[in-house]
């Protein structure tokens, strides 16, 4: 009981010193970032798999180029944005509009995961989130909505972006710095 206490006392926390500290410079973006990313858990190794099995055929699709703030480029349409969000979270109502705009504008993709079973005006076809999506994107990160999520749709890697409502710049300042942290990979 006291254990839990701590984490949920730790977790909100977290929260909100993350939700303070949204419009801080680059530098504090990226330390952020940082301390979502958990080497144990969500990495950017890619799955290997089984022996004997091959690899399905993937349709290729149309690039979709980003010029990030250092000059590079990525190809936006090897990535997946992860949401998590509720129904009924004030921040979510707030964010996801800002996200599905960016995403239309931009022309990456969404996969929208619900927590509590609901969707939104902005993601209304949500999905439940299964157990173990749960366990891989936040085994040592308190759960928090909305949360977003890099994923590359070739390898299934993925990295944390943020969590908590910004606005569309912050959210784009945001992206640039983790694919910057990644080393701006161009195909994936």
């Amino acid at each position: 009981m006291k254990s839990n206490l701590k984490t949920i006392r730790a977790g909100f926390t977290t929260a909100a010193l993350l939700l303070a500290l949204s419009p801080v410079t680059w530098a504090g973006t990226l330390d952020e970032v940082k301390s979502l990313w958990d080497p144990q858990g969500i990495t950017g190794t890619t799955p290997v798999p089984s022996a004997g099995v091959s690899a399905p055929v993937k349709p290729v699709s149309q690039a979709r180029w980003y010029r990030l703030s250092n000059g590079q480029q990525v190809n936006l349409s090897d990535w997946k944005v992860v949401l998590f969000m509720q129904g009924h979270c004030p921040y979510c109502h707030k964010f996801d509009p800002v996200l599905k705009q960016l995403s239309g504008q931009y022309g990456f993709s969404v996969f929208s995961y619900t927590i509590d079973g609901q969707g939104d005006e902005a993601f209304p076809e949500a999905l439940p989130v299964p157990p173990d999506v749960m366990q891989t994107f936040f085994p040592n990160i308190p759960v928090a909505t909305p949360t977003t999520f890099l994923v590359n749709v070739n390898t299934l890697a993925a990295w944390p972006i943020l969590q908590g409502a910004t606005d569309a710049q912050g959210f784009m300042a945001r992206m640039d710095t983790v694919f910057q942290m990644m080393g701006a990979p161009d195909n994936g």
